[in-house]
């Protein structure tokens, strides 16, 4: 919303004078300076495939769902209860087909390791093996849910009994965009 520069008359209570000032009313100065913030932050380098809080599936994972339909899936090793999903766009996991993407209900993330307590400051080696677990919500009264059971290590997520297995990469965020589903 555009606003005009104009002189407003105020009254100095103090001196009793009047004064003319100018009502400072600039939204572009502020978004000049939002701007030039923006495009310092956008030359920062971009980080290397190795990088990344969330351990994302590369293409979608079959976890049981009756349909034959797989999931997209990014687990946060650091957060005990750090898993989310989503349908894949025509793209893949790259997008997104569903209008948002979803925390996992009942999540549980757990991760091999020599320490007792785990900290953000760790790092996530190929060689961890985490477990992770969550409930999924399904449309169906009988049974309403599904209990997914999944496994990363070696750089893929598996379901338990190993019948399904997609490789995952790193990603420093789970901004996806919204797509159309493949046609089935």
């Amino acid at each position: 919303m555009a606003m005009a520069i104009r002189p407003a008359a105020l009254a100095d209570a103090t001196a009793g004078a009047t004064r003319r000032v100018w009502v400072d009313a600039v939204p572009w100065r502020r978004s000049a300076a939002l701007l030039s913030v923006l495009a310092v932050a956008g030359c920062r380098q971009p980080s290397s495939p190795g990088d990344g809080r969330y351990l994302v599936t590369s293409t979608a994972l079959q976890v049981g769902l009756s349909n034959g339909m797989g999931l997209c899936i990014a687990v946060d090793p650091r957060d005990s209860h750090g898993i989310w999903w989503w349908e894949p766009g025509a793209s893949g996991c790259a997008t997104r087909s569903t209008g948002t993407i979803l925390h996992a209900n009942e999540a549980v993330v757990s991760r091999s390791t020599e320490a007792d307590v785990i900290t953000a400051s760790d790092v996530i080696t190929e060689s961890d093996v985490i477990t992770v677990a969550f409930r999924l919500g399904l449309h169906s009264r009988t049974p309403s849910f599904l209990d997914v059971r999944l496994v990363v290590e070696d750089g893929h997520m598996r379901t338990l009994d190993r019948r399904a297995r997609v490789p995952v990469h790193r990603r420093q965020d789970l901004d996806m965009r919204w797509e159309l589903p493949a046609p089935r």
